[in-house]
């Protein structure tokens, strides 16, 4: 079950049966399948870039970047999410080649402040267990914003705030999806190459493949055009931004930093396929090599694993508030597919993938989200209107009624404010453990049910309070 959710929460790969692909794309059906997709999923904003042993077949905008009504073109930019995370253990291969460190070497023997709760536990850990994920550090660890000491920022103070966090495994042993593995990896990368990550994914992947529309976090300049995040909100897309004036948080942005045109991604991703000289060093032998975790699916080094027939996928979803991506490649087959949307929700159904099977002839599955998804979303409204009317009867007793109340009243309102604390304790763990993400984080990525939960457990503890009262009283 944990797998699943991540899957679904974390914008991992959920992926279609595949039976094989199609070799030839009508280019014209496509394109209006696409833009039917676009429009079943309330997508305010997409672009796709289809590509065959280099040739690019499709690469088109659809939709509007944001609320000045500006259409998609092949050169908006796109947050990437956790495609970011190619790009990282990209690098981490070119430094390798250039013998600044051993892919086996523990991270302390290259950053002395990395430690989790257990100092053992974390001398243990390789910099090939980050970069597959097989650390020992948990999804939620990940995705919390701790603070730390002021006088550090950016990756180094990611790095600080894993100092108490307890590994879920012993190193090397499990999977578990992790943002904080490559938050280190940021840290480790600034370290070894003497200059901030920005600097250096600039220099070595954005500049020599010519990719002028990409950028972590900062846009180069007012003329790059970018799209706005769209997030949703009981299944109403909301144009969402940070607060303006505030300075960026570059603690995760080896996680998820990186924002790039869909003309940039999809020749970033033909040249990991191709091994392309300028990026890829010879005597990347891991850059291909699976380390499976759970049936046919696998990760390595930035990439996902799954067969379409005999052929092995390589895949990578990038998920932040109000953007969601996928990149895919077939590399026995030649075949490259991208999509960028900027819109992202708890109900957001999965046209990124929509789009790709149908670009690669695989199965195909819906844009937009089952009504499942969204009668449930409604659903956890009608939680807090319920506890907000069982408030409002209990607010009115205690104000204008004084009726004595029987031993067993009493006792069975007890174990109604018991049953309440505890139910608001489950929840605010079990919230935690299942969307792998802390409130503050969750809030940014699901507003609308984060808000709901939250509401939820609010009016449940004041309900408590009241019965409480109630029984204190006597009536």
């Amino acid at each position: 079950m944990t797998h699943v959710l991540l899957f679904l929460f974390l914008g991992q790969p959920v992926m279609a049966d595949q039976q094989g692909a199609d070799d030839e794309l009508d280019v014209a059906s496509f394109d209006a399948a696409v833009s039917q997709m676009s429009e079943d999923a309330r997508a305010p904003g997409m672009a796709v870039a289809v590509l065959r042993n280099g040739q690019i077949l499709h690469a088109k905008g659809y939709g509007i970047t944001g609320p000045n009504g500006q259409p998609v073109t092949p050169q908006t930019a796109f947050q990437i999410g956790s495609i970011t995370k190619s790009f990282v253990a990209l690098v981490i291969l070119q430094l390798a080649s250039e013998g600044k460190l051993d892919l086996d070497d523990p991270v302390t023997r290259h950053v002395p402040t990395f430690r989790t709760a257990s100092r053992w536990q974390s001398n243990r850990i390789t910099i090939d267990h980050l970069v597959t994920h097989r650390s020992g550090l948990t999804t939620l660890d990940g995705n919390s914003a701790k603070e730390v000491d002021p006088g550090l920022s950016g990756p180094a103070a990611a790095v600080a705030a894993l100092a108490g966090v307890q590994l879920f495994a012993e190193p090397g042993t499990n999977f578990q999806y992790s943002n904080a593995n490559y938050v280190v990896l940021s840290h480790l990368i600034e370290v070894l190459d003497s200059r901030p990550f920005e600097q250096a994914l600039k220099a070595r992947i954005f500049e020599p493949l010519g990719m002028v529309n990409s950028f972590v976090q900062v846009p180069p300049s007012d003329a790059v055009a970018i799209a706005t995040g769209y997030r949703l909100w009981f299944g109403a897309p909301r144009p969402w931004q940070p607060e303006s004036g505030a300075a960026p948080d570059r603690r995760m942005i080896g996680a998820g930093g990186v924002s790039a045109s869909i003309e940039d991604l999809a020749r970033y991703v033909e040249a990991v396929r191709t091994r392309d000289p300028r990026i890829v060093p010879k005597g990347a032998d891991r850059l291909f090599v699976i380390k499976p975790f759970y049936e046919q699916w696998g990760y390595g080094y930035g990439w996902y694993t799954d067969t379409a027939g005999d052929e092995p996928v390589f895949v990578h979803s990038g998920f932040t508030p109000g953007f969601f991506a996928l990149a895919t490649m077939v590399p026995a087959k030649g075949q490259v597919v991208v999509v960028l949307t900027n819109m992202s929700g708890l109900a957001h159904g999965d046209l990124p993938q929509a789009v790709t099977n149908a670009a690669l002839g695989w199965d195909a599955v819906p844009a937009a989200a089952p009504i499942s998804a969204k009668i449930a979303i409604w659903s956890a409204a009608t939680a807090p209107l319920g506890l907000l009317l069982l408030l409002y009867k209990t607010g009115r007793r205690l104000l204008y009624r004084r009726q004595p109340m029987r031993p067993w009243v009493r006792w069975l309102n007890v174990g109604a404010v018991l049953g309440l604390v505890a139910g608001v304790y489950g929840v605010s763990i079990g919230f935690q453990e299942m969307m792998g993400v802390s409130f503050h984080t969750g809030y940014a990525f699901y507003p609308d049910f984060t808000a709901t939960t939250v509401v939820t457990m609010a009016f449940a503890l004041l309900l408590a309070a009241g019965r409480l009262a109630l029984v204190a009283r006597g009536g």
